[in-house]
C-alpha cells in the first residue's frame, strides 16, 4: 500500500470523547491529537539479498536451472514452486512456495502471472491461518504490481480483492487494491464496481471503528484498543481521495451521491476527529477534480462549515474548498446554500449551531472579498437578513461570530460604502439589537465597559461565558463607536435608524454615543409636541438616560436641558395636567438624586416649573425637593462625601449649660441644593402668588426647624428667613444686605477678621514654639546625665499649639458679606400679595382686581428662633442667628404680628445675660464666651425699639441688663455703653432709675482706653438731657465730674510713665498682652478698624473736658460755686517733681467756669451808640489784666463808658455810669486848671478811661510790676490783633451736611438734584435745629452766602453755650440742572464736611463712596426701619414720632469707630434729632482732630483766643518778666509755640511751691487788686485793703501762703462768694 498523502497521516480518535456524530468528532479535534499505535502485518517480505540466497538453495539441492515456462531466470524453479503452491499440496509448503514466489515476481519479469495467481489464490480465504493469509496477499500484491494486466486480469484480480476476507488481512485486501489502481489513478475495468465497493467499504469500517470505540468505552480503556479499525479506516479514506483525485470522471453520479452520503454519513456519526479531516478531504477532493452533486451540496457546505468553525487546523483546508465551491459553476448555488444555511436556525431549531456559525464566517468572508480572486458578491440586504434569521438559534457563540463579522464590514474602510449604500439597515440594527439583547439580560443596565466585569455576570458565567460576553460587549461598541462617528455626518440617510438602535441599546451605549442621541431627539424635535408620541419619547428619555445614576453627569443634564427645551415650548399651550404628565417623571427623581450636579440643575428646572405651575404640579414639586431636605443619607453629596468634623479637643459645656455645639459639614449636602430651589421659589412667588410663596416659607420654615436637616441647608434656609423685611404697609420683601459687617467681625465671620486671626494663631504658635525650646533647652541643661526626664513634665504650651493647629482644618460654612447668600437676586419691590400679619392685610374694594392675599407666620419665624438661642446645638446655625437676628428686629413691620414673641426675647435675653447662660463657642471656633454675649447684647439693643410693648418693669430690666455687660465680660463695655445711650433717648425713666449705679461701673473702668472714650461720649450726650439727671444729687455730680478726672489722671500718670509723653497705643497694647498671656489663644482684636482713644488721645482728652465744661453748665446757679474748689484741684497737674503745672485746656476751662458760676447770661452786645454827642468824644483804651482783655470806651464829658472784657471763653459788654450828685450850693466850681470849655459839654473832658480802670480796682495797694495790668499802645497793631481776636468765636464751630436720598436713586447728581424730601425728613430736619434767614446773619455760616441767597434762603443751625453746628442742607440750595447739571453748587459744601447726615430713603443699602470727597470723613445714614414709598412718605397718615429709624455711623476705611452707632441703631422718630445731632457733633469734633493729625492739632475756638490774649500780654509785657514753659493739653505733644505762647503768662502767675519770695509778692498781689476779677488762667486774687498789722502779722501771713498750693489760687470762690 501507498502511504497516505503528506498531510493525511492517519491519527487515532480520542477514546474518552462520550459524544457521537459530528458535534462530538468537533469537539475531540478541538483537542491534540494522539501518535497512532504500529499495526500488526504479516511476515516481513525477503529483500533481494534474499532471493539470490533462494536461488544458491536450490542450485545446492541438485536442481539444474533452466528457463520457466513462465519466464525467470533458469537458476529458478519456477515449476516446482508453481507445483508445490498448489492447493493439495500442505499448507507449509504452499506458504513457503508462495513466499518464494513473491520474491521471484517481484524481481524478474514474468509471463504467465494469472496462472501463480491462479494457483494461490486461495491462499487469501478468511478461514486459513493468518500466515497463509498473510502469503496469498503478499503473492496477490506482488502479481498486481508485477505488470500492466488486462482488463479481464484486472477484473480477476479485483475480483479477488473484492471478495470478503478476514478483517484482519484487509490492510492486506487494501494495499493490493490501491496497487491495482495505482493508488486510483488507473480505474480501468473497474468504473461500474470500484465506487460501490470502497463505499461499502467505508461503511463497513466506519461501524467497525465505531464499534471497537464503544467497547473500549466501555472498558474504561484508555488505551486505543480501535488502532487497527482505525488505522484501516484512515488508510480507506486516502485510497478514496486518490481515486476522486484521479478518477471521479469513471464514476456515475450515482455512485458519487452514495459515497457523499456514506462520507455525510460518518461526518453526522464519528466521534473521531480523523474521520472528520478525512470526510473533508474527499469532499474537498470532489470540489476540486470533480463535482459535488447539486442534491448534496448543502449537505457538503454543512460539513465544512461546521468544521471551519469548530476545527482550527482545518480552517484554511474548509476556506480553500467552499472557496473552490465558489468559484465554480455552482458559485451563486453555493452561496445560496451557504445563506441558507445561515438561515436555517428560524427554520430547524435544532440546528447544528457550529455549522452556523461556519456559514456566517464564511459567508462574512466571500462578502469582504467583494468579488476578488473570482468569488462571487453577496448582497448586503441578503447577508444582514441571513444573520437576522440565524439568531433564532439563540446562541452566544453565534452571536459574536455575526457580530464580529458586522464589526470587520465597518471597520474596513473599503467595506464600509457597502453598507452606507444600503439605505434600509432595519435589519442590520435589528440583528445588533439582538445581540445586546443577551447583554442587558445578564445583569443590570450599564455601560460595555461596566457590564463586561459586572459583578452580577461574573457570579453566574463560567469563564468561556464571561469571555463570550466580553466579546460581544467589545464588538458592539466596536460598532456603536462606528456608528457615532457616521452619524454625526448631516447626509447620512441612515442616522435616523441608528438613532433608534441607539435608544433600543441604550444600556449599552458609551456617554458619547448618549449625547448625540439626546442632541438627535433635540434637533429632531422627538420630544415636541409635533411628534405623536412626544410625552412617550420625553418619558423614555428621562427613564433611559436621566433615571440611570450609573451615567456622568454631563449625560444627565444633557436630558434635562432637552426637557427644558420643549417644556418652554408647552408651558403656555398645554393644559396642567398634560403638564403634569411631561415633567413629573423627572421631577420626581429628585428625592432619589445623589449627584450635586444634577441635583442643583433639576432644582433649577423645577423651579422654573413652580412658577407657572398648578396646585397639584407645585405641591408635588415641594414634595420632591422635601424627600432630598429629609433624607436619611441627604448630609453630603455622593459625588464628594465629607462627614462632620469634629473639633481636635472640645471644650466641655459651660455648667449652666448642658448644650454643645458642633461643627457643621464643609462639603454642599444634597438638601442645601434643595434648599436653595425652596428660597428660589419663594423669591419668584413672593411678588405673585401668595400661596406658592407661604408654601415655600413653611418648607424653609421646617428645615430651619430640624435638627436632623444637613447645617448647610439650613443655614441656607436661614440667609433667606433673616433677610425677610416689611414696609411701611407690612407687605413683605427680601433684602440683599444686613448690614451685619461689625457684629460679624467680633466672631471672626468676615475676611479681615478671619486673616488677623490666622495671624495672630501664627504669632502665638510662634511664641509657643520660641518657649518651649527654651524650656527645653532649660531642662536639658538642668538635667544630669545620669537622670531621665519624665514625659509628663512637657511644658502645657504644647497642648494650646496643637490646638491652634486643629483649628486652621476648620473653616466656617458662612462668612460675612456673603454675596452669593441668596441663590437668586429678589425683587427690590414689596410683595403685594404676602404681608407679615392678618391685620396688615389691605381692604379691597369692589373695583379691585381679586387676587390671593395670605399673612406669614412669623410669630413661628421667631418662636423658632427664640429655641435656637435657648437651646444652642450647631455652632454655624447659632452664629448666624447670632449675628444676624438683631439686624431683622430693626424691621418694626415684619414682627407688627410677634409681639408674645418680641417680649419672650426679651426675658429670654435677658435671663441669660443675668444667670450668664447663653451657649458657650466651641473651642475649635476660637472664641470666647464675651464674643458671644456681644451678639446677645446687639440683639437686646435692638428689642430697645419696641419699648412701647415692655411694662415699666420690663423696660427697668434692659436697662440693668446693660449695666451688667458695663464691666462684667470683657469687650461688652463699649456696645453696652452705647445701648445706654440710646436708652437715655428711648428709656430716660429707667435710665435716670439706675443711673447711679451705671455712673459707679462707668468709673470703675474709665482707664480702660478702649471703653473710655465710649463713655465720655455717653457722659456729653446725658448732660444734654436734664430731664434724666433731674434728680441728681451732689455725689452723683461728682461721680460724674470724677469719671472724667480719673480718665485724665491716668493720662497725666501714663505721660509720667513714658518721660513726658503719653503712649495710650503702648499701654492699652501692653494691657491686651498681658491679658491675652492669661488665655489659650492670643487672638486679635476682631474689630477691623482702630479705636479712637489708641489713635487721637488728644480727641478723648479734650472730650474729658467737654464733660465737664457742659456739667458744670448743668449745675444749677446757686450749686456751681460747691464745685470750684474741688474741680480746680484736679485740673491742676504735677510734673515727675511734683511742680504744679496747668495746661491750656484746664485754664480755658477754668475761664469757663469763672464765667457761668454766678451768672447764665449768654454773650452780650456792643452799643455803638452807648454815649450822646453831649456826653462828650469817646476816648478808648485798652489793657490786658491777667488773661482777659479789658477795652475802656469813655465819654470823657458825661464818664459813660463801655466796658468790652475778652476772655478765652466770651467777650462780653457793659455800660459804665457814674451816679454824679448835684453839686451842692455851697460848693465852689472846680480851678480854672482843671476845667475845661464849662460852657461847650461836648468838648469838656471830664473823665479818661484810665479812671475807669482805677475804680475797679483797689487803691492805696502796692501791686506787683508783674500783676500790673499792661497798657495796650492805641496803634494799628493792637487794633489787628484785637480783630483777629474778635474773629474767633467764643463757641465752636461745626458744619455738616445733610442730602435726602429719595426713592432707589443712587447716583451722586440725581441725589444732590432733590429739592424736597419726605415728611418725616421734614419734620427730622425740624427737630435738628432752628430755621435761620442766611442773608444778614451775623454769625459764621460756615461757607454758607449771607448777602445773594446763593446758598439758598435758609438753613438750620443750632448752638449752645459752647457749640454751634451750621446744617448744609442739599434740599434747601436752589438746583438747576440747566446751569449746575452736575450740582457742583451743593457739592462744594456737602464734599467739603467732615459729616454729612445721609437721609437714606432709596429702599437700598446706601454705600459710603456715593459721594466721592477727599474730606467726607463719615456718614450718619437714617433709613426708615420699614421702607414706603415717596408718595408713601408723604401721604400716609401715621404718628412720626412713633416712628423708628435705623441709625449708623458709616466712616471712611481706616477711620477709627467712634459712634455708639457704629454698629447699627433702632431710635424713635422723637428721639432721631437730639440723637442725630449728638452723634454729628461728636463725629465732627474727632474729624477736626482727625484732619489735623499730621500737620499738629487741632485747637479749639477757646484755646485760640487764650492763645491771642497770651501773645498780647507777651509782646507789651514790661522787661524782666522770666518765661518758663507749661504743659501743654494733656495727651497732645508739645509745641514751642504753645510753651512761649503761654509760658510768659505762665511764669508770671504760676510758681512753684520752692519759690517763697514768689508766693509773697503773689500773696500782696492778690490782696491788693481787685483786676483779677478780669483774670481766668491767672492765679485768684482778693480784694486787700491796707494792712495796719505789725510786722509779725506779716510774716504770718507770708508763712501761710507758702504753705498754699496752686490750685488754692486759682480757686476764685475762695474770694468771690
Amino acid at each position: 500500500m501507498s502511504p497516505p498523502p503528506a498531510g493525511d497521516a492517519p491519527q487515532t480518535a480520542d477514546s474518552r470523547g462520550p459524544s457521537s456524530g459530528i458535534a462530538g468528532v468537533f469537539r475531540h479535534l478541538s483537542r491534540p491529537n494522539r501518535p497512532s499505535l504500529p499495526v500488526s502485518s504479516p511476515a516481513a517480505v525477503l529483500a533481494p539479498s534474499a532471493n539470490a540466497l533462494l536461488v544458491r538453495t536450490l542450485a545446492r539441492a541438485g536442481g539444474n536451472p533452466a528457463i520457466a515456462t513462465y519466464g525467470g531466470p533458469a537458476n529458478l524453479d519456477i515449476d516446482h514452486q508453481y507445483d508445490q503452491i498448489r492447493s493439495n499440496q500442505p499448507l507449509h509448503q504452499r506458504i513457503a512456495a508462495a513466499e518464494a514466489l513473491r520474491h521471484v515476481v517481484e524481481d524478474f519479469s514474468l509471463t504467465s502471472i494469472m496462472g501463480i495467481w491462479g494457483a494461490a489464490k486461495d491462499l487469501t480465504d478468511r478461514s486459513l491461518p493468518a500466515e497463509a493469509r498473510q502469503a496469498g496477499f503478499d503473492l496477490l500484491t506482488a502479481c498486481v504490481r508485477h505488470s500492466h494486466p488486462t482488463p479481464l486480469e484486472r477484473r480477476e484480480f479485483f475480483e479477488t480483492l473484492s471478495a470478503p476476507c478476514n478483517p484482519d488481512d484487509f490492510h492486506l485486501q487494501l494495499e493490493a487494491m490501491v496497487e491495482l489502481t495505482n493508488h486510483g489513478r488507473d480505474v480501468n475495468a473497474l468504473e461500474s464496481v470500484m465506487m460501490p465497493l470502497i463505499t461499502a467499504w467505508l461503511a463497513g469500517w466506519f461501524r467497525a471503528s465505531a464499534s471497537a470505540r464503544r467497547k473500549e468505552k466501555e472498558k474504561g480503556s484508555r488505551s486505543n484498543g480501535a488502532q487497527g479499525e482505525e488505522t484501516n479506516l484512515q488508510q480507506l479514506f486516502s485510497f478514496v481521495n486518490d481515486v476522486i483525485r484521479f478518477s471521479f470522471n469513471a464514476f456515475q453520479e450515482d455512485e458519487i451521491l452514495a459515497l457523499l452520503d456514506q462520507i455525510l454519513f460518518i461526518c453526522r456519526k464519528t466521534t473521531a476527529g480523523t474521520d472528520i479531516k478525512n470526510s473533508i478531504g474527499i469532499i474537498r477532493a470532489l470540489i476540486t477534480y470533480g463535482d459535488i452533486p447539486r442534491a448534496k451540496l448543502e449537505p457538503c457546505l454543512e460539513v465544512l462549515c461546521g468544521a471551519f468553525s469548530s476545527v482550527r487546523d482545518l480552517g484554511d483546508t474548509t476556506w480553500s474548498a467552499v472557496s473552490n465551491l465558489c468559484k465554480s459553476h455552482i458559485a451563486q448555488l453555493t452561496v445560496v446554500s451557504l445563506l441558507a444555511i445561515v438561515r436555517a436556525p428560524s427554520e430547524q431549531a435544532d440546528r447544528n449551531t457550529n455549522t452556523v456559525r461556519g456559514a456566517v464566517t464564511i459567508a462574512d468572508r466571500i462578502m469582504k472579498a467583494s468579488g476578488a480572486d473570482g468569488l462571487p458578491v453577496i448582497p448586503f440586504s441578503a447577508l444582514m437578513e441571513a444573520f437576522h434569521r440565524s439568531l433564532a438559534a439563540d446562541s452566544a457563540r453565534l452571536e459574536v461570530d455575526v457580530l464580529d463579522a458586522i464589526v470587520g464590514l465597518f471597520e474596513d474602510d473599503a467595506l464600509r460604502p457597502m453598507a452606507l449604500q444600503e439605505d434600509n439597515w432595519s435589519v442590520l440594527l435589528e440583528v445588533l439589537v439582538r445581540c445586546s439583547q443577551r447583554l442587558t439580560e445578564a445583569g443590570d443596565e450599564g455601560t460595555l465597559e461596566r457590564l463586561s466585569g459586572s459583578p452580577q455576570v461574573t457570579a453566574v458565567k463560567s469563564g468561556k461565558e464571561r469571555d463570550l460576553f466580553a466579546r460581544l460587549s467589545h464588538g458592539l461598541s466596536q460598532l456603536i463607536t462606528q456608528f457615532e462617528a457616521l452619524a454625526v455626518k448631516p447626509d447620512l440617510v441612515q442616522k435616523g435608524p441608528i438613532m433608534t438602535f441607539f435608544m433600543t441599546v441604550q444600556a449599552l451605549l458609551p456617554d458619547s454615543a448618549a449625547k448625540l442621541l439626546i442632541y438627535h431627539y433635540m434637533d429632531e424635535h422627538i420630544c415636541f409636541p409635533s411628534n405623536p408620541d412626544w410625552v412617550g419619547n420625553t418619558e423614555q428619555l428621562v427613564d433611559v438616560f436621566f433615571k440611570n445614576h450609573q451615567r456622568p453627569s454631563s449625560v444627565r443634564l444633557l436630558v434635562l436641558l432637552a426637557v427644558k427645551e420643549v417644556y418652554q415650548v408647552v408651558a403656555d399651550i398645554f393644559p396642567p395636567a398634560k403638564i403634569v404628565d411631561f415633567v413629573s417623571p423627572l421631577i420626581v427623581t429628585m428625592g432619589d438624586e445623589s449627584d450635586m450636579g444634577v441635583l442643583e440643575e433639576v432644582a433649577s428646572f423645577a423651579v422654573e416649573v413652580a412658577y407657572h405651575a398648578h396646585v397639584e404640579l407645585f405641591d408635588t414639586i415641594l414634595d420632591s425637593l422635601r424627600q432630598c431636605c429629609f433624607a436619611d443619607d441627604s448630609s453630603t453629596a455622593s459625588s464628594s462625601p465629607s462627614p462632620r468634623v469634629a473639633a481636635t479637643g472640645s471644650r466641655p459645656p459651660s455648667s449652666a449649660v448642658g448644650t454643645t455645639f458642633s461643627l457643621g459639614c464643609q462639603s454642599p449636602s444634597l438638601a442645601n441644593a434643595a434648599t436653595k430651589a425652596f428660597v428660589r421659589i419663594f423669591v419668584q412667588s413672593l411678588p405673585t402668588s401668595a400661596s406658592k410663596a407661604s408654601k415655600a416659607f413653611d418648607a424653609l420654615l421646617e428645615i430651619a426647624q430640624s435638627r436632623t436637616c444637613a447645617t448647610d441647608a439650613r443655614l441656607s434656609a436661614m440667609k433667606l428667613l433673616l433677610r425677610l423685611r416689611c414696609d411701611w404697609a407690612h407687605a413683605v420683601l427680601v433684602t440683599r444686605s444686613t448690614g451685619s459687617e461689625t457684629l460679624a467681625a467680633s466672631i471672626y465671620r468676615t475676611a479681615e477678621s478671619q486673616a488677623r486671626r490666622q495671624a495672630s494663631e501664627e504669632s502665638s504658635l510662634h511664641r509657643h514654639s520660641k518657649t518651649d525650646d527654651s524650656a527645653s533647652a532649660r531642662s536639658s541643661r538642668g538635667t544630669s546625665m545620669g537622670q531621665s526626664q519624665s514625659s509628663t513634665s512637657r511644658p502645657t504650651t504644647r497642648t494650646t499649639s496643637g490646638v491652634s493647629r486643629s483649628l486652621k482644618l476648620i473653616a466656617p460654612l458662612w462668612l460675612y458679606p456673603d454675596p452669593k447668600a441668596l441663590p437668586e437676586d429678589p425683587s427690590s419691590e414689596p410683595s403685594q400679595v404676602l404681608y407679615s400679619c392678618t391685620d396688615a392685610l389691605p381692604t379691597r374694594s369692589s373695583t379691585d382686581v381679586p387676587r390671593e392675599q395670605l399673612a406669614l407666620p412669623v410669630n413661628v419665624w421667631l418662636e423658632t428662633l427664640i429655641s435656637i438661642i435657648q437651646q444652642g446645638g450647631d455652632w454655624e446655625i447659632y452664629s448666624y442667628v447670632l449675628v444676624h437676628l438683631g439686624s431683622q428686629l430693626t424691621n418694626h413691620a415684619l414682627f407688627a404680628g410677634a409681639v408674645p414673641q418680641i417680649k419672650m426675647l426679651r426675658g429670654v435675653l435677658c435671663e441669660q445675660i443675668k444667670a450668664s447662660s447663653f451657649h458657650e463657642p466651641p473651642l475649635a471656633s476660637g472664641l470666647k464666651k464675651a464674643d458671644v454675649t456681644i451678639c446677645i447684647f446687639h440683639m437686646l439693643t435692638m428689642l430697645l425699639s419696641y419699648h412701647e410693648h415692655f411694662s415699666k418693669n420690663e423696660q427697668d430690666e434692659v436697662v440693668r441688663t446693660f449695666m451688667l455687660g458695663v464691666g462684667s465680660w470683657e469687650r461688652t463695655a463699649t456696645c453696652c455703653v452705647h445701648a445706654l445711650a440710646v436708652c437715655c433717648h428711648e428709656l430716660p425713666l429707667s435710665i435716670s432709675k439706675s443711673l447711679n449705679t451705671i455712673l459707679q461701673r462707668m468709673s470703675q473702668i474709665i482707664t480702660q482706653s478702649h471703653v473710655a472714650v465710649h463713655i465720655l461720649e455717653f457722659l456729653g450726650g446725658l448732660a444734654r438731657m436734664p430731664d434724666v439727671y433731674v434728680n441728681f444729687r451732689e455725689d452723683e455730680y461728682r461721680r460724674v465730674f470724677g469719671i472724667c478726672f480719673r480718665y485724665l489722671q491716668y493720662l497725666r500718670d501714663q505721660r509720667l510713665a513714658g518721660s513726658g509723653a503719653p503712649s495710650v497705643r503702648t499701654s492699652y497694647a501692653s494691657e491686651r498682652q498681658s491679658t491675652a498671656s492669661r488665655e489659650p489663644l492670643s487672638l486679635a482684636e476682631p474689630s477691623p478698624r482702630p479705636d479712637a482713644s489708641e489713635d487721637l488721645p488728644q480727641y478723648v482728652s479734650a472730650l474729658a473736658y467737654h464733660v465737664i465744661t457742659f456739667w458744670f453748665m448743668s449745675l444749677k446757679l446757686a450749686d456751681r460755686s460747691k464745685y470750684i474748689t474741688w474741680i480746680t484741684k484736679n485740673l491742676i497737674s504735677a510734673d515727675i517733681f511734683g511742680k504744679e503745672l496747668v495746661d491750656e485746656q484746664s485754664l480755658v476751662t477754668m475761664d469757663m467756669m469763672q464765667r457761668v458760676t454766678y451768672s447764665d447770661y449768654d454773650e452780650t452786645l456792643p452799643d455803638p451808640h452807648f454815649a450822646a454827642a453831649s456826653d462828650g468824644t469817646i476816648v478808648k483804651k485798652s489793657w490786658v489784666v491777667g488773661l482777659s482783655i479789658l477795652t475802656v470806651e469813655t465819654a470823657v464829658g458825661s464818664g459813660l463808658s463801655q466796658l468790652t472784657k475778652r476772655q478765652p471763653s466770651i467777650t462780653t459788654h457793659a455800660t459804665y455810669r457814674s451816679s454824679i450828685a448835684p453839686r451842692p450850693l455851697h460848693q465852689i466850681p472846680l480851678s480854672s486848671q482843671t476845667m475845661t470849655d464849662t460852657h461847650d459839654d461836648a468838648s469838656r473832658i471830664a473823665v479818661l478811661p484810665n479812671h475807669i480802670l482805677l475804680q475797679l480796682t483797689s487803691s492805696s495797694s502796692k501791686t506787683p510790676e508783674n500783676m500790673r495790668p499792661i497798657p495796650l499802645p492805641n496803634d494799628d497793631a493792637t487794633a489787628r490783633a484785637l480783630s483777629s481776636l474778635d474773629r474767633n468765636s467764643t463757641v465752636d464751630g461745626h458744619k455738616v451736611g445733610v442730602i435726602y436720598v429719595g426713592e432707589g436713586q443712587t447716583s451722586e447728581v440725581d441725589i444732590l438734584a432733590n429739592v424736597m424730601g419726605s415728611s418725616d425728613y421734614t419734620e427730622f430736619l425740624e427737630g435738628l435745629g432752628t430755621l435761620i434767614r442766611l442773608k444778614g446773619a451775623k454769625f459764621n455760616t460756615q461757607g454758607l452766602d449771607r448777602e445773594y441767597d446763593t446758598d439758598g434762603e435758609f438753613t438750620f443751625c443750632w448752638r449752645d453755650r459752647a457749640t454751634e453746628i451750621i446744617f448744609h442742607i442739599a434740599t434747601m440750595m436752589p438746583t438747576n440742572r440747566e446751569h449746575d447739571p452736575k450740582c457742583v453748587n451743593k457739592k462744594r459744601h456737602t464734599g467739603n464736611d467732615f459729616v454729612n447726615i445721609i437721609w437714606n430713603n432709596s429702599g437700598l443699602h446706601f454705600r459710603f463712596d456715593t459721594f466721592p470727597s477727599d474730606f467726607n470723613f463719615v456718614n450718619i445714614v437714617i433709613t426708615p426701619e420699614s421702607r414706603a414709598t415717596f408718595v408713601a412718605a408723604r401721604t400716609r397718615d401715621y404718628e412720626i414720632q412713633k416712628q423708628f429709624y435705623r441709625v449708623q455711623v458709616m466712616s471712611r476705611p481706616g477711620f477709627p469707630e467712634i459712634s455708639p452707632a457704629a454698629e447699627t441703631k433702632l431710635v424713635s422718630g422723637k428721639s432721631l434729632p437730639a440723637f442725630v445731632r449728638l452723634l454729628a457733633l461728636n463725629a465732627s469734633v474727632f474729624s477736626l482732630v482727625w484732619a489735623n493729625r499730621e500737620g499738629g492739632e487741632h485747637v479749639s475756638s477757646w484755646r485760640n483766643r487764650l492763645r491771642e490774649i497770651v501773645k498780647l500780654r507777651d509782646r507789651h509785657c514790661g522787661p524782666g518778666s522770666s518765661l518758663t514753659p507749661m504743659t501743654t493739653p494733656t495727651g497732645t505733644p508739645s509745641s514751642a509755640s504753645i510753651s512761649n505762647g503761654v509760658g510768659g503768662m505762665a511764669a508770671q502767675f504760676m510758681s512753684s511751691r520752692g519759690d517763697s519770695a514768689s508766693q509773697r509778692e503773689g500773696l500782696n498781689t492778690r490782696r491788693a487788686s481787685a483786676a483779677t476779677f478780669f483774670s481766668d488762667g491767672m492765679a485768684s486774687h482778693r480784694s486787700s485793703v491796707v494792712s495796719t498789722a505789725t510786722a509779725t502779722n506779716t510774716e504770718s501771713e507770708q508763712d501761710r501762703v507758702e504753705t498754699e498750693s496752686l490750685a488754692d489760687g486759682y480757686d476764685f470762690s475762695k474770694w468771690a462768694s
